[in-house]
């Protein structure tokens, strides 16, 4: 009699997990994927695709735990693996901008230049994205690769009206050197330096692009500031190599410090 009991309770429980309303299923979905989140984040990747896994079984129709799984396998240097995960995840939401931004990183690190343009390119088309300027600095970072600066350069300037940022004015700044428009170049440095005064690399590019424009004094001014904010940086080291071929002495006062 006990056994009947028990056997019945554990039909009656397996029909209530798996007859749950779809908001169940997906608040359940939710759970798993948020606790794959948490390990995530402290780096845990195998427990991390276990609760993904567990959220895809819950229900299919999660999208958010199949994004997250292309992006552990896309951390872990797996792209074919991260491509298919994406793709799974625009297959469930065709507007899904996150994901088409995801997967053209896979192909930008494939060096697909043309399917990375064209993920970038479907992810901007979703009007409610709320993060167009990633997608916009990616297409910069294509074009500059393929040293299409005038392109890079109307891309950064893109993304740069939807986020004033320091890396994204770095960017900008890097493209319109490399085309040659040196003082345009030195306007964006400067905004950035004003944004983040001890950030070596926008320092570094500072001082570089007022040397190439023959401004001298206020390159090396630039580079010394590079060396006292963070004298172990690599930007650092190259800045120091400047300042000897420049100013000899100033270099040996760098060294006694």
């Amino acid at each position: 009699m006990r056994g009947t009991i028990a056997a019945i309770l554990f039909l009656v429980l397996a029909g209530c997990a798996t007859t749950g309303t779809n908001e169940d299923i997906s608040k359940m979905a939710e759970g798993y994927y948020n606790r794959g989140i948490h390990h995530l984040q402290t780096k845990d990747y195998e427990k991390a695709m276990v609760e993904f896994q567990r959220s895809i079984n819950t229900d299919p129709k999660y999208k958010m735990s199949y994004y997250a799984t292309g992006m552990v396998y896309d951390m872990m240097g797996k792209l074919s693996d991260a491509e298919k995960y994406y793709k799974e995840a625009i297959d469930i939401d065709s507007e899904f901008s996150d994901a088409y931004n995801a997967l053209g990183t896979v192909y930008m690190k494939q060096k697909k230049w043309k399917e990375a343009l064209k993920a970038f390119q479907k992810a901007l088309q979703n009007k409610m994205y709320a993060t167009p300027h990633i997608a916009h600095v990616n297409i910069g970072d294509v074009y500059l690769n393929l040293e299409d600066y005038p392109k890079a350069i109307e891309s950064y300037r893109e993304a740069k009206r939807y986020a004033n940022q320091d890396y994204i004015i770095y960017r900008l700044g890097m493209a319109l050197s490399r085309a040659g428009k040196t003082k345009e170049a030195i306007a964006e440095f400067q905004e950035g330096v004003a944004l983040t005064p001890k950030n070596p690399d926008m320092r570094l590019a500072l001082g570089l692009a007022l040397l190439k424009d023959g401004n001298k004094n206020a390159a090396l001014t630039e580079l010394k500031k590079v060396v006292e904010f963070a004298p172990q940086s690599d930007a650092a080291k190259t800045a120091r190599d400047y300042i000897i071929t420049l100013a000899p002495d100033a270099a040996k006062k760098q060294k006694t410090r």
